[in-house]
């Protein structure tokens, strides 16, 4: 049996391979390359990213140590809070679970020192900073 199709209608146009489309395919591919370009340049900052917001973590903790054992405990709190939102935004681009660990250690630290110049809690508070950088250490 046969269809009677008027001349002029390409009634298998969807049925064509995409070879010899002409310009639009060329145009199709371009889009499509030019929009991986750009996923792999926004992506490999998030690398490199969280690296930098490890180092800063690790540097700010290590100022919260020296703090606290010089029985500073205001100025231990606030240099480990700074770590601990470096830590967050590290966690964020870069999920390990290191980095969740020091991250408990720290709010364990800041919440024994806050509010308090009592040595022996600023040296629990110190303990676990050292808690916290050792974590962040291996996660580097």
């Amino acid at each position: 049996m046969w269809i009677d199709v008027p001349l002029g209608v390409e009634w298998r146009r969807p049925f064509r391979a995409c070879i010899g489309k002409g310009p639009q395919m060329i145009t199709r591919r371009s889009m499509i390359a030019v929009s991986a370009l750009w996923l792999a340049l926004f992506a490999a900052p998030q690398a490199s990213l969280a690296a930098e917001h490890l180092t800063q973590t690790i540097r700010e903790t290590t100022e919260a140590i020296q703090e606290g054992r010089s029985g500073y405990s205001t100025s231990l709190v606030e240099h480990a809070t700074n770590a601990l939102d470096h830590a967050r935004a590290a966690q964020k681009a870069k999920a390990d679970p290191h980095i969740k660990t020091g991250i408990r250690h720290l709010q364990k630290a800041i919440r024994t020192a806050k509010g308090t110049h009592s040595g022996p809690r600023t040296a629990v508070a110190v303990r676990h900073a050292e808690a916290a950088l050792t974590h962040f250490q291996s996660a580097r």
